[in-house]
C-alpha cells in the first residue's frame, strides 16, 4: 500500500470516528420522549433498558417505556404544581361517565319489562335449568398429533372406543386414566377434575357431563382438545328452597336484557349502522399507540356511520386512551369480528343511546359531575402518594424539573428491576395528556435499540424462562358500556 492510499485510509478512519462521536453525543440530547419541558433522551432511555437483560430489546419496548415515563412525568409536573389538582380540567373524563349515567336514565325511561314471576313458572324454570348444581367427574383425555393424518385420527377413535368398552366392562376407570389420559392435570389423580358447575367447561363437555347421573360414563366426546371419556362421581343440586329468591333475580335480569336488547336493535336499526372497510385494522393500530400524534385528516375519518353522525378515529382514539395496556392488548391479539362486535358497534351503539337520551331531554346531572370529579382527584392523588409523586423536594441546588426528572428515572429503575409494580394510568394518562404537552419521537425509538444493543454486546440474550412476547390474553371484553375509571 502506498504511502498516499495509507493517508487516505487513516484520513477516513478518524472521519469515521468522529462521526460515531459526534452521534454518541447527539443522542445525549436526542429526545425519545417529551413531557412539558422535560425530555427522555436516546442516551437515558438506553441506560435505563441495556442493564436489564431480563426485558426484550425490542422497539415496542422502548415505546411502552416512553409512554411510561411521560404519564409518570405529567404526573409529577400536574401534583408539583398544585397537590390539590384543581387545575386540572376533568370534564373529558368526566364527560364519558355522564354517557353512562344518560344511557342508564333512558334505559329506566324507556325499558319497562314484565318481570312479575308467579311461584309456579319459577318452579318450572329452576326444574329446566337446575341453577346451582355442581358434578365431580374424572375424564380420559386421547389427544391426536399436531396436524394429525387421518389415519392417525381414526387410531385415536379406535383407542378411546376400546378404553370405553372396557370401562363398561368393570375396568377401574382411575387406572385407565392414570395409564392413558393425556391430561397432565388430572392424569396422575385418576383422572380426577374436582367439582366444577355449568359453563367451567367446554360446551360440549358441560353438556356430556351434566347428563350423566353418578357412576355413569359418556360416550366419546369430542373437543378441541381431544376425545373424551367421562365419569360423574358426585352431583350436588341445591333446593328450590335455598336458591328460589336469587333464581326469581336471575330471571328477571334475562327479561331485562332481552328487553334492552330489544330496543338497542329497534334504534340501530332506524340509524342504518354500516361498518367502514378496514375499520377492525385501524382498530388494532390505534390500540397498539392510542397516544401517537395523527393527521386531522386521519383523526376525522369515519369508522361507522349511522344516520346522523359517525363514530370516528379520534373518538375511538379517547376512548383507547382510557383503557388499561391488557385491555388494549387484547384488541391487539382480537379476531377482525370480536372487534366489530365488541369495539366498534358498542362504540357506536353508545352514540346512538346518548342521542336517544338527549331526545328525550335526559342530561348529565350536575351533583353527580360535582362527585365524579372529586373522586377523580382523590384517585390520582392517591396514584401519586403510591408511586412517589406526590411530595417531590428537590436536594440541594437542584430545580424542581431537575427533581422531577430525578424521581421518574429511579422510579422507571425500580419498575424495570422488578422492585416495584406499574401502575397502569388509564384515565389518568388521558386526562394529563389532554392539558400538557407530549410526544413520542418515534424515529428515535430505533437509535435507542441500537445504543442497548451495543450496550449489551453481541452474546446478551433474553435469559430462559423469559418471555419473549406479551402473554396471550383473552378474547377482548365488550366496550359497550365503558367506565371510564381513574384507575
Amino acid at each position: 500500500m502506498t504511502h498516499r492510499n495509507r493517508t487516505h485510509l487513516h484520513a477516513m478512519l478518524v472521519l469515521l470516528a468522529l462521526g460515531a462521536a459526534a452521534c454518541e453525543r447527539g443522542e445525549e440530547t436526542t429526545p425519545v420522549a417529551r413531557a412539558e419541558d422535560h425530555d427522555l433522551t436516546v442516551a437515558e432511555a438506553a441506560r435505563l433498558l441495556a442493564p436489564e437483560l431480563g426485558i426484550p430489546n425490542r422497539p415496542e419496548v422502548v415505546m411502552a417505556l416512553a409512554d411510561l415515563w411521560i404519564d409518570y412525568t405529567l404526573l409529577a409536573i400536574a401534583v408539583t404544581e398544585d397537590s390539590s389538582l384543581a387545575h386540572i380540567d376533568l370534564q373529558p373524563l368526566i364527560a364519558q361517565q355522564d354517557e353512562i349515567q344518560m344511557i342508564a336514565a333512558l334505559r329506566d325511561s324507556v325499558i319497562q319489562p314484565d318481570t312479575a314471576i308467579s311461584e309456579e313458572e319459577l318452579r318450572i324454570r329452576f326444574a329446566q335449568d337446575a341453577p346451582g348444581v355442581r358434578v365431580r367427574a374424572r375424564h380420559i383425555l386421547l389427544t391426536p398429533p399436531e396436524q394429525a393424518t387421518a389415519a392417525q385420527r381414526d387410531s385415536v377413535r379406535a383407542l378411546a372406543e376400546e378404553l370405553l368398552s372396557r370401562l363398561r366392562a368393570g375396568a377401574p376407570f382411575e387406572t385407565l386414566a392414570t395409564e392413558y389420559s393425556q391430561d397432565p392435570g388430572s392424569a396422575a389423580k385418576g383422572g380426577d377434575l374436582g367439582f366444577f358447575e355449568h359453563g367451567e367447561m367446554l360446551a360440549a363437555f358441560d353438556s356430556a357431563a351434566f347428563a350423566l347421573e353418578p357412576s355413569e360414563l359418556s360416550d366419546v366426546v369430542a373437543t378441541p382438545f381431544g376425545l373424551h371419556i367421562i365419569k360423574v362421581e358426585e352431583k350436588e343440586t341445591p333446593g328450590f328452597e335455598d336458591l328460589a329468591e336469587q333464581f326469581r333475580q336471575q330471571l328477571q335480569g334475562e327479561r331485562m336484557i332481552s328487553a334492552e336488547s330489544l330496543y338497542v336493535a329497534g334504534v340501530e336499526e332506524r340509524a342504518q349502522v354500516e361498518l367502514v372497510e378496514g375499520a377492525a385494522e385501524m382498530v388494532r393500530e390505534v390500540a397498539r399507540n392510542p397516544m401517537a400524534g395523527l393527521s386531522g385528516r386521519v383523526l376525522r375519518r369515519a369508522l361507522v356511520r349511522y344516520e346522523g353522525g359517525s363514530l370516528t378515529v379520534d373518538e375511538l382514539r379517547a376512548f383507547m386512551q382510557t383503557r388499561q395496556p391488557a385491555y388494549r392488548q387484547q384488541v391487539q391479539q382480537a379476531s377482525d369480528q370480536q372487534i366489530v362486535d365488541n369495539v366498534l358497534k358498542a362504540l357506536a351503539q353508545r352514540e346512538l343511546l346518548v342521542a336517544a337520551a338527549r331526545r328525550l331531554g335526559i342530561e348529565a346531572n350536575q351533583a353527580h359531575q360535582d362527585s365524579m370529579a372529586e373522586l377523580v382527584r382523590t384517585s390520582f392523588q392517591d396514584s401519586s402518594r403510591e408511586l412517589g409523586l406526590l411530595s417531590i423536594a428537590p436536594n440541594a441546588g437542584e430545580s424542581r424539573s431537575e427533581a422531577i426528572d430525578r424521581t421518574v428515572e429511579a422510579l422507571l429503575q425500580a419498575i424495570l428491576r422488578g422492585e416495584q409494580d406499574v401502575l397502569p394510568m388509564g384515565a389518568i394518562a388521558f386526562t394529563l395528556r389532554q392539558q400538557y404537552s407530549e410526544e413520542v419521537v418515534e424515529p428515535s425509538v430505533a437509535q435507542v435499540v441500537r445504543r442497548v444493543e451495543a450496550a449489551r454486546g453481541p452474546g446478551a440474550m433474553v435469559p430462559p424462562g423469559q418471555p419473549s412476547s406479551p402473554a396471550q390474553e383473552p378474547p377482548v371484553d365488550s366496550a359497550s358500556a365503558p367506565s371510564g375509571g381513574a384507575g
